[in-house]
């Protein structure tokens, strides 16, 4: 297995695993490795582990927006979702300026 191929699925083990640390070490080796591909089947294997680790990308971009979606809605305090007739969120915030408090 060429040394990118090998990086390419470490890179991959990372981002299912959450290791964002491991992927900030692997993304620079990544980009400075040597093509080094001779044959057709030896370059589709690269593409194709380029495409899975974008894919996995973007699925990990896309859990992190979600979670700090979430923790900006804990932070800003209790809300009342609802829908609206057209089927839309529509949240229903507290009336009173003071923030909640625990009993």
């Amino acid at each position: 297995m060429a040394p990118l191929e090998a990086l390419l699925d470490r890179a991959a083990e990372a981002l299912l695993a959450g290791d964002f640390a491991q992927l900030a070490t692997l993304a620079p080796q990544i980009e400075s490795a040597e093509l080094a591909v001779t044959d057709r089947a030896g370059a589709e294997r690269l593409r194709e582990k380029a495409l899975r680790n974008a894919r996995l990308l973007e699925a990990a971009t896309r859990g992190v927006k979600a979670a700090r979606h979430r923790m900006a809605e804990i932070t800003r305090g209790p809300t009342l979702t609802t829908y609206d007739a057209r089927g839309q969120k529509a949240a229903i915030l507290p009336h009173g300026p003071e923030p909640a408090r625990r009993v």
